[in-house]
């Protein structure tokens, strides 16, 4: 198949920024479901195919893309998607979230809105709702990865692959305004029974699935790329 778009980026680019082209053609072949060619160029290169792509008379004019000035408002709202039976579907949810603050985007939680651990696992406000148990599903549902309440109240335990992404997903996720911390290769955020869904939950389930999903497509492949 013939690609019908080409994206022309610099190859000194740092190695997370040319992890970012190939999702964005991903994403683009995926869309127009057709491929799409990436290139990594020298400077003078880039700049023959700019000089290539100059349109002539009567075409439609070059465009310049600008970055959309990040917001500091809180990313804490956005639509909630569901499940056929009636469940959040955390996978869609979470999506629609900008970059992490630790990158430059916008906190998921306000700094009037900090959400911290609490004390005692507290008291369900609804009888129907099991918060710690949707807080598991969906961290499992988005990362696989496996949950449990600490011994300690007012924390969740989630088991991480090695103690240096248990620092680094508790640092970032700290900084989205949520509590956070490690031990060994242990994260642990905030857990309740009073917890409710659009709020502290949903909280929680965005933020360990953003910074976890950030460590492996761009700082797990950073680190070996440095080592080849």
């Amino acid at each position: 198949m013939d690609a019908r778009m080409l994206i022309v980026a610099d190859k000194a680019l740092p190695f997370e920024q040319f992890q970012d082209c190939r999702e964005l053609a991903r994403s683009f072949a995926n869309f127009i479901s057709a491929p799409v060619e990436v290139v990594f160029s020298r400077p003078e290169q880039l700049l023959a195919a700019r000089i290539g792509a100059e349109p002539s008379p009567g075409d439609d004019p070059i465009e310049m893309i600008v970055p959309t000035p990040p917001s500091l408002a809180s990313m804490f709202s956005a639509d909630f998607a569901y499940l056929p039976d009636g469940r959040p579907n955390w996978r869609a949810i979470w999506e629609s979230f900008c970059d992490l603050a630790l990158y430059g985007g916008p906190p998921h939680r306000g700094p009037n809105s900090t959400l911290q651990a609490p004390n005692s696992w507290g008291e369900p406000g609804d009888a129907d709702f099991d918060a710690i148990e949707e807080l598991r599903r969906g961290i499992w549902e988005t990362t696989g990865l496996y949950s449990e309440e600490a011994e300690e109240p007012g924390w969740l335990v989630i088991s991480c692959r090695s103690q240096a992404m248990a620092v680094w997903l508790a640092a970032s996720i700290i900084l989205e305004n949520v509590a956070a911390r490690f031990e060994d290769n242990r994260l642990l955020v905030p857990a309740s029974k009073s917890f409710r869904l659009k709020d502290e939950v949903k909280s929680v389930i965005t933020v360990v699935t953003k910074t976890y999903h950030y460590w492996t497509a761009h700082v797990i492949a950073q680190e070996a790329g440095a080592r080849v």
